[in-house]
């Protein structure tokens, strides 16, 4: 089965979910590998981007001003966490087309943490899986 490597990036405005909000999400196509042969895929040719609506109250002020998003705004104007988390797990399936997803990104635990629990929590599973399984 071959991979797709999907980049993946957030802002939050805490440092773990649950307690703190992902405030955005950006999905990009990065890469393909099929057991042989890495294939770089032009990152602008498919991507999907969601601002969310807060979840909690809490917030750090510090990590608001990294994302230079507006959490008043978001919470008027941002998508249904539920809505796009569950947009965001149909889009990835087709653009796998039967591939295995696999998740880059930079700091990855940070992401991985914050698309992982939205994921499981807001859309029943993580099309990403963990240890390498479908969740």
């Amino acid at each position: 089965m071959a991979d797709l490597y999907i980049s993946v990036d957030i802002e939050a405005d805490g440092p773990i979910p649950g307690s703190y909000s992902m405030l955005a999400f950006g999905l990009a196509v990065a890469a393909t590998f099929d057991g042989k042969t890495f294939t770089p895929r032009v990152p602008t040719a498919a991507t999907l981007y969601r601002a969310l609506k807060p979840i909690t109250g809490e917030f750090d002020p510090a990590a608001v001003a990294v994302s230079q998003l507006d959490r008043d705004r978001l919470a008027r104007e941002g998508a249904d966490p539920a809505v796009a988390m569950r947009d965001a797990a149909n889009w990835l399936r087709a653009q796998a087309a039967g591939a295995e997803l696999v998740m880059v990104g930079y700091p990855v635990m940070f992401d991985w943490m914050f698309i992982h629990w939205s994921f499981v929590n807001f859309a029943g599973a993580c099309p990403f899986g963990f240890s390498g399984l479908w969740t």
